[in-house]
């Protein structure tokens, strides 16, 4: 996210999280913009960024662009954003939200107050569901909760996807779709097959499936993982 006015160059900028498609192009601003630009993100990002997540991003994008972003530098975030922080440059204040794992454990979402506008990074995404690897349903599920009852938004803008009024919601009611069944499952000694079959008899799921990007072949690992999540719970 990149904080500026109309008559002004950019401030400051936000990394969401530490994934490749969120950091990389902290080069091409500070090549534009210079050193001193500040970049916000979350401490966990900034250590990962910092480390050999941050190199292990950059190899990675190069590769799944065939080359196109070869001879990016990795620049890390230089300063930390943390829940709670404000950030005002004009008379616009922007609010910094965290509230544990979600997508990752470093996620930052960020609040333009005075637009009412929330910018969730990819603990939400508009017909498409995010890479859970390093998340939790359970964590990006109380995230969403507690951004709707935080701030007074009436728009919420993916990381990935069209803005929307309704994203929380719809993608909330998906979570629960894939996760809740899982968690039955578990309950009932269940493996993750029978947790399969919940998740794809579940209602919520067959109304949020068709338009979900990529689900024929992602929704084996969506289900692997939320069965996992809700067995460490049971434990």
């Amino acid at each position: 996210m990149l904080a500026h006015t109309d008559s002004h160059p950019p401030t400051e900028l936000i990394n969401t999280h530490y994934h490749g498609d969120h950091f990389l192009g902290n080069q091409a601003f500070v090549e534009a913009f210079g050193q001193a630009l500040p970049i916000y993100a979350h401490p966990f990002s900034r250590q990962h960024i910092s480390g050999a997540a941050g190199s292990m991003w950059r190899s990675m994008m190069e590769r799944w662009t065939n080359g196109a972003s070869a001879g990016t530098e990795l620049v890390v975030p230089t300063h930390d954003a943390v829940h709670g922080q404000e950030l005002r440059f004009g008379d616009t204040l922007l609010r910094c939200h965290h509230y544990g794992v979600a997508h990752t454990p470093g996620d930052i979402c960020v609040e333009v107050v005075n637009d009412k506008v929330v910018m969730v990074g990819d603990v939400a995404m508009n017909r498409r569901i995010a890479n859970m690897d390093d998340g939790s349903y359970l964590g990006s599920l109380k995230t969403m909760s507690e951004l709707a009852r935080a701030t007074q938004a009436t728009l919420w803008v993916p990381g990935h996807g069209d803005a929307s009024p309704t994203l929380l919601a719809e993608q909330s009611e998906l979570f629960e779709g894939i996760y809740r069944p899982c968690e039955q499952a578990v309950k009932a000694g269940q493996d993750e097959a029978a947790a399969k079959a919940r998740v794809l008899a579940d209602p919520r799921v067959k109304k949020h499936a068709p338009h979900t990007q990529g689900w024929d072949s992602n929704i084996g690992k969506y289900i692997s993982l939320a069965y996992l999540e809700a067995e460490k719970e049971a434990f």
